[in-house]
């Protein structure tokens, strides 16, 4: 094996191997993966309205919606509900209460519902791309492994995103947990819809 290849392991069909040039390709997928589905998240975040309230509940919720507009800045909303859509709960703390809640959820419909579609389907793209330009897509398992390694980009993005999209004032805060923003958001989701997008690349090839 030659200097330039020192790095590499062999995977599937001779003449493949998964290296650090197919990582980084990889690595830059899953970037492209968050940033998509942030931005996608942002317009609709800013898009959805409320629906009528059917029920003092609802429109309590509402009102706390409401609230989170009017109080926390519009792109770091827009990273809260992101996170609400890998299904991570943002965490309350307040003088008097405290908990966990997914302004998805907490809207009662509309568009930002989508979120939950727009996540997913970004980290397909982005393991069929980074599969099929990395050469892997012969070998099944080569390719889900490509995909996989989304993962890596998307894993520095959630964890820095936990930190940026946090919000407090008036004795309150909004976080996203730092765990839960790195095993679901940055390991779970990307690893399973980014490889499941690899193999898929394998099936088209």
């Amino acid at each position: 094996m030659s200097t330039d290849n020192s790095l590499s392991a062999t995977f599937g069909n001779e003449g493949t191997t998964l290296d650090a040039t197919t990582v980084a390709r990889s690595a830059a997928a899953g970037v492209g993966a968050f940033v998509a589905s942030y931005l996608l998240a942002f317009v609709l975040w800013t898009q959805t309205q409320l629906p009528q309230p059917d029920s003092l509940g609802q429109a309590l919720e509402q009102a706390f919606i409401s609230a989170i507009r009017d109080s926390v800045a519009t792109w770091k909303a827009a990273g809260m509900v992101l996170f609400n859509g890998h299904f991570v709960q943002l965490a309350y703390e307040g003088p008097f209460a405290s908990g966990s809640f997914n302004l998805i959820d907490l809207a009662g419909g509309g568009l930002v519902q989508v979120t939950y579609v727009v996540v997913p389907l970004a980290l397909l793209a982005a393991g069929f791309l980074a599969a099929r330009t990395s050469g892997l897509a012969d070998d099944i398992a080569d390719s889900a492994v490509a995909g996989a390694l989304v993962a890596v980009g998307y894993l520095v993005l959630s964890a820095l995103g936990s930190v940026l999209f946090a919000a407090s004032g008036d004795g309150t805060s909004l976080s996203v947990p730092l765990v839960n923003a790195v095993v679901v958001a940055g390991i779970v989701y990307p690893v399973i819809c980014g490889g499941l997008g690899g193999a898929i690349a394998h099936l088209a090839d």
